[in-house]
């Protein structure tokens, strides 16, 4: 097997930098992904063909092993230092069973002249389209790639008004509030992390600040980096209108990624489409 990895460059209409290539060094380590996750996109990717398209692929935490299982993958990105890191990682996880080519693109607009018979888009990627008309254009253009039998798997956080409010009042204080600690550097190195999450619920966006710092083993700092990230958020039922409106039928929906059904105290909207 060979390691079966190449880069089809940028093919986005403007290749600046993004937000988030500011977050590309800590992005691994405070994003452990979410219960069941993994397996449950590399499962639908082997039973689908084995050739797969994923969109917003990061850092590679589910593009590598989709390849590393035989799944030949097309990841699409649109942070050149997401992508330079996950090119980095996939050079020390091969050989892979499958292959691996990444590109620079906006995932509103997919020209890429062929039809996958799955399509990821994992990790509540889709969160980061703002405006009714980004969501629509990447759906549309995922309608365009997806292949004829083929199915598209997303989800998204699941939005219910009291935990919208909790959000909200939390935000108050002005606080940032304690995230998690994370040992890295064989543990010499501590990150820690905290945030806070404005909400605007007119557009139903969330506005986040992280504050990360490294401390040495005697808790002193060594370096701090503020972060910021805006998200959309939806409820279940606005995701699965918005899906059928851009002519996708919904084949499969879960509460979770070990296939519990969807209800009221759901955190995630899981959805399999076609």
């Amino acid at each position: 097997m060979s390691s079966r990895i190449s880069d089809s460059g940028s093919i986005a209409n403007n290749a600046q930098p993004t937000a988030y290539d500011d977050w590309a060094l800590y992005y691994d380590v405070i994003h452990e992904g979410l219960p069941g996750d993994l397996a449950f996109y590399v499962g639908l990717a082997l039973r689908h063909g084995k050739k797969a398209l994923e969109l917003g692929v990061g850092t590679g935490r589910i593009a590598i092993p989709m390849a590393l299982e035989g799944v030949d993958v097309t990841g699409v990105d649109n942070s050149r230092a997401m992508l330079a890191l996950c090119r980095e990682k996939a050079s020390l996880a091969a050989p892979f069973a499958g292959s691996l080519r990444l590109i620079e693109a906006d995932m509103t607009a997919l020209e890429l002249g062929e039809t996958f018979p799955f399509i990821a888009m994992p990790y509540r990627t889709f969160m980061h389209l703002l405006t009714p008309g980004e969501q629509r254009d990447c759906l549309n253009a995922v309608r365009r790639r997806l292949a004829p039998d083929g199915v598209f798997a997303l989800n998204t956080w699941a939005a219910h008004p009291s935990r919208v409010a909790r959000m909200a009042r939390r935000a108050l204080d002005g606080k940032l509030h304690l995230v998690g600690r994370y040992k890295v550097d064989d543990a010499r190195v501590t990150v820690v992390h905290r945030h806070r999450t404005v909400v605007d619920e007119t557009r139903q966006w969330l506005f986040e600040q992280h504050a990360i710092e490294e401390r040495d083993q005697r808790g002193r700092v060594m370096h701090k980096t503020e972060l910021s990230m805006t998200r959309a958020y939806f409820t279940s039922e606005q995701m699965q209108t918005l899906v059928r409106e851009c002519g996708f039928a919904v084949r499969e929906l879960y509460g979770d990624f070990e296939g519990a059904p969807f209800t009221s105290r759901s955190n995630e909207t899981i959805m399999v489409l076609s």
